[in-house]
């Protein structure tokens, strides 16, 4: 090997090498950043809608829940749970009918979700009413997102995520910014959800075979009741993690979505897509091109 092929070799080493290493999940650095105006942050919701394949009336609640990111866009998250424990998501050991996953059954029955709780039903930023609980009828979603996006948090959230060439892996990182005048302990939960999910779900009129299931829930990157983070006033806290995407989804389908909870109510919520960087990119990006 010649003197130059031998040094295009290191190059390529040393850039695979750093293109491929793993950053510790959960790995947390701080920082300090300059305080802006904190009233022109704009509070994203999340809506969870809670619905079942035999659930009738759960296509009506889907079509206001689409309404409702329509008008709000970025500013609104969806996510669609269907808990095992509610009769509507029964599937009778049927892979096509299976749209449950255990962490949509965990947040429900921590709802106060049963058996016999009607479908559909939602709720908006985990906010449990004094008078009503954690479930809210589908015609209230607007009513709730419409307050909380007039009662901005002083919370920023931001996240990427990248794939990692051709394989299941992907990476991420998440900022959370504390725009406040005291520290806070914020509560971080990324979950995966898909769209396009085709299968059946009852209607009126019958079962439509061909549904699109989109915002389906189907697991939780973070531990499901999330990882809390003590972050100063005027802090930034970046988080990192790895994660496979199951071998069930379609990744080009997939969102992964960050959210932040303060005493237990969503202050701020962020989904996204993930971003592939084939490796010739990444060499590219480095410098060196290779014909």
């Amino acid at each position: 090997m010649n003197f130059e092929l031998r040094n295009i070799f290191l190059v390529l080493c040393v850039l695979l090498l750093s293109a491929c290493e793993v950053i510790p999940s959960g790995e947390r650095e701080e920082v300090m950043f300059t305080p802006a105006d904190s009233t022109a942050i704009k509070r994203t919701s999340l809506l969870i809608e809670y619905s079942g394949w035999q659930c009738v009336n759960c296509p009506t609640a889907a079509e206001e829940a689409h309404r409702l990111k329509e008008q709000y866009g970025e500013n609104l998250v969806v996510v669609v749970m269907h808990p095992e424990s509610n009769p509507n998501t029964r599937h009778n050991n049927k892979p096509a009918l299976n749209y449950t996953c255990p962490e949509a059954d965990s947040i429900y029955l921590m709802m106060g979700g049963t058996n016999t709780t009607p479908f559909p039903t939602g709720n908006v930023n985990m906010v449990n009413d004094a008078t009503k609980g954690y479930f809210t009828d589908y015609d209230q979603w607007g009513t709730y997102i419409s307050q909380a996006y007039a009662n901005p948090k002083p919370v920023l959230l931001s996240h990427e995520v990248i794939g990692r060439g051709d394989s299941r892996d992907i990476w991420m990182a998440v900022d959370i910014t504390n725009m406040g005048s005291e520290a806070i302990d914020a509560t971080l939960q990324i979950w995966l959800t898909e769209d396009s999910v085709m299968g059946s779900q009852k209607k009126p009129d019958g079962t439509d075979k061909n549904y699109a299931h989109n915002h389906l829930l189907r697991g939780s990157i973070t531990p499901i009741w999330g990882d809390v983070l003590a972050i100063e006033a005027n802090m930034t806290q970046q988080v990192t993690y790895d994660y496979t995407l199951p071998e069930k989804v379609v990744a080009e389908n997939c969102n992964v979505v960050a959210i932040v909870s303060v005493n237990g109510e969503v202050v701020q919520a962020n989904e996204m897509k993930i971003a592939v960087a084939p490796l010739m990119q990444i060499l590219r990006q480095g410098g060196l091109y290779i014909n």
